[in-house]
């Protein structure tokens, strides 16, 4: 049953769609660019086919073709063709990224790029998106429907963005107000899971400085097993006044109210002695101790002002809140057919500041130009949670039975509180002369942290101060046929928590990553064609020197990825486009588990989605598109003790659009019904997901 204060909020919003903008007047064209410099492209805005000039995430609007790393933009016609409905199902073509680890997890989107876990790299508007610095920190799920594109920068970029791992990022790129013109849509979908959902978005122009936009989704989102589910209500609001020929302003707010439930896994005992697709569909959980209440409210704010004389200043500001109850089961082991299960509940309360102020303009000396960005940024955290973990009832595989579960008396009790600071100085100069290109780029961060997680089996002090400096250089040479390349140097840094056996604070992890690029913009047709050789090292992991609690610890590891990295994406005319990717990757660990190599990170992965529209004809309107994705063997766990199975997938879609502004799509994940574990944990194993077909039906005008 829909949670009330979620249908109320979907209530709202469809209310504001049907009655928005009736005194919509002229418009000219566009309003001022977030990011760009005059004459490129705005990276934030719709997407007309599937190949984006530039991106958000390098803060320059530099075109992609001439950036010194490897950028790739998932745009919303690309998410909709995939039919993906989360940030890992859009990703799932992309070059590095191995997504849905765990399955369809309706809290989390599970990431894995270049080698590393990118909990806390997930961005949204190039401002990071997180509910914690300290573990469990992954970044809540953010819903699809309000979002524009999706962008990837692979390699260090401690730069523009402060501290991270050194694999890169994501950013999650929000609607915004559009300037060229009324619209809205209304659509319904169904999936036999048995989700379902409605949706609204409207934009409005109320004169030649002023447009906001309305989007809204309510729905129950339902994977193969039935108890693991997120009812959902989300609201997205969207404002943009050009307060002069030189200044915008934009505003945008977001509200998701959804009810995540923590999917279980199947018994790790269980696997290779049961078929894994009744496994998959079975229900390991139990509604008696199965409940979730989350809810996250953002409020972001945009400043552009044009100096005209080839200077801009460009402010991002965003104010988080984020809260969280739940009690979800868990598979603590087998007997047999008896599985044992035991109970998280959890209450999380987090709000988060951040703000990034940028100052880009160009100037010359001599024969060079300098595109020069100063910047500053600073982000704010403040935590406070508190975790139980106790055992529950057990239930028989073969003759399961459902409610009356009764709580013990926990064995693990935690109280967690946070308070972290981040300050970072950015500078960066993109140079040419003539054919010729090269960046430096330079930052210093301060970073405070203090608080601590309290238990019955010991305390953790949060306690510490960090300061690092890191940098980018580059440089490279554009052919005039559409040949760009490139070699660049990054580095990153990452604060860590803790002492060493020495009792000295753990120092920060350091990255430091040498690629080779090459791009190719055809000329004959759109379309971006890379090929990047990386060579990556995080150094200052810590190693395990003996037994005891706490383990003592020495900042003795490090780890190794060599790869290469082929990403395509083209519209080839006719009604024809295309995306392709092959990743490899050869990885080493220093240190603990000296020798092995990085979990999750395959050697070969590849990827290939195919489109076409019929444009002439008795078809016309007719789209019908399908991809290809294998995931190669893996390792489940640094430890390197259990491979998981290469796997291939195929997915179809189709659509269908009608003149007055009618479209249907259906799509059909995982056709052939694979079952394969995509992860493993201490007592569970995640199957991944099973044969899905999804329809839409929506109307715009």
């Amino acid at each position: 049953m829909p949670h009330p204060t979620r249908t109320l909020l979907l209530g709202a919003s469809l209310t504001a769609l049907l009655s928005a903008g009736a005194l919509a007047q002229d418009s000219r064209t566009t309003f001022l660019g977030t990011i760009t410099l005059e004459g490129t492209e705005n990276p934030t805005a719709p997407l007309e086919g599937p190949v984006a000039k530039a991106a958000a995430t390098t803060k320059t609007g530099t075109p992609i073709a001439e950036v010194p790393a490897s950028v790739s933009v998932v745009p919303l016609a690309q998410i909709k063709a995939q039919g993906a409905t989360n940030l890992s199902e859009a990703l799932t073509y992309s070059a590095g990224i191995i997504a849905e680890n765990y399955g369809n997890d309706p809290r989390f989107d599970s990431l894995y790029l270049r080698g590393f876990n990118l909990e806390n790299d997930k961005f949204l508007d190039g401002l990071r998106l997180m509910r914690s610095t300290q573990f469990p920190t992954s970044a809540p799920a953010f819903e699809m429907y309000g979002i524009e594109r999706v962008e990837v920068l692979r390699g260090p970029a401690s730069v523009l963005y402060g501290a991270g791992t050194p694999a890169g990022l994501v950013n999650m790129v929000q609607k915004r107000a559009q300037a060229d013109g009324d619209f809205t849509e209304l659509g319904f979908g169904l999936d036999t899971n048995g989700s379902w959902s409605v949706y609204g978005d409207a934009n409005r122009v109320v004169d030649d400085r002023f447009a906001y936009r309305v989007t809204g989704k309510l729905g129950n989102s339902i994977t193969d097993a039935d108890m693991i589910d997120n009812e959902r209500a989300y609201l997205g609001l969207s404002a943009s006044y050009a307060l002069s020929d030189a200044t915008e302003l934009e505003f945008m707010v977001s509200r998701h109210d959804d009810a995540p439930i923590s999917p279980t896994g199947v018994p790790n005992g269980f696997v290779g002695l049961y078929d894994l697709d009744d496994l998959r569909s079975f229900d390991f959980a139990d509604d008696t101790l199965n409940t979730s209440d989350r809810a996250m409210t953002t409020l972001s704010f945009g400043l552009t002002h044009d100096f005209d004389n080839g200077w801009k200043l460009n402010g991002t500001f965003r104010y988080t809140d984020f809260d969280w109850t739940y009690q979800n089961i868990y598979i603590s082991g087998n007997t047999g057919t008896v599985v044992n299960r035991g109970t998280i509940t959890q209450a999380e309360d987090f709000r988060a500041v951040a703000f990034d102020l940028r100052l880009a303009g160009s100037v010359a000396t001599g024969a060079v130009e300098h595109g020069l960005t100063f910047g500053i940024d600073v982000q704010k955290f403040k935590e406070v949670a508190s975790t139980d973990f106790s055992a529950t009832g057990d239930i028989d595989y073969l003759a399961p039975a459902y409610g009356g579960l009764t709580l013990g008396a926990p064995w693990y009790v935690a109280d967690k509180t946070v308070d972290a600071t981040q300050y970072g100085l950015y500078a960066l100069d993109e140079m040419s002369w003539g054919n010729w290109r090269a960046t430096l780029g330079l930052r210093h961060d301060w970073t405070e942290q203090s608080g601590g997680n309290v238990t019955n089996f010991g305390n953790t002090d949060f306690g510490r101060k960090d300061g690092a400096t890191t940098g980018q250089a580059s440089l490279g040479y554009e052919f005039g046929n559409g040949v760009h390349a490139y070699l660049a140097y990054a580095t990153s840094f990452l604060p860590q928590i803790g002492v060493d056996m020495n009792g000295n604070l753990l120092k920060p992890t350091h990255g430091k990553q040498w690629e080779l690029g090459v791009k190719y913009e055809p000329t004959g047709f759109d379309g971006l064609f890379s090929a990047t050789l990386y060579d990556l090292t995080e150094t200052d992991r810590t190693t395990v020197m003996g037994g005891g609690f706490p383990a003592p610890l020495l900042q003795t590891g490090k780890v190794n990825i060599r790869g290469l990295e082929l990403d395509a994406v083209a519209d080839l005319g006719n009604g024809w486009s295309g995306k392709g990717a092959y990743t490899f990757a050869s990885t080493k660990i220093t240190g603990d588990n000296d020798g092995n190599e990085l979990a999750n990170t395959p050697r070969h992965s590849a990827s290939l989605w195919l489109s076409h529209e019929f444009q002439t004809g008795a078809l016309e309107g007719l789209t019908l598109s399908g991809g290809l994705r294998h995931i190669g063997k893996r390792w489940s766990s640094d430890a390197n003790t259990t491979e998981l199975e290469a796997v291939t997938l195929l997915d179809l879609g189709a659509s269908y659009a009608w003149d007055n502004g009618m479209e249907l799509r259906v799509n059909l994940n995982n056709v052939t019904d694979k079952a394969y574990i995509s992860a493993i944990g201490l007592t569970s194993s995640y199957v991944g997901d099973g044969r899905n077909l999804q329809a839409n039906l929506s109307y715009k005008w």
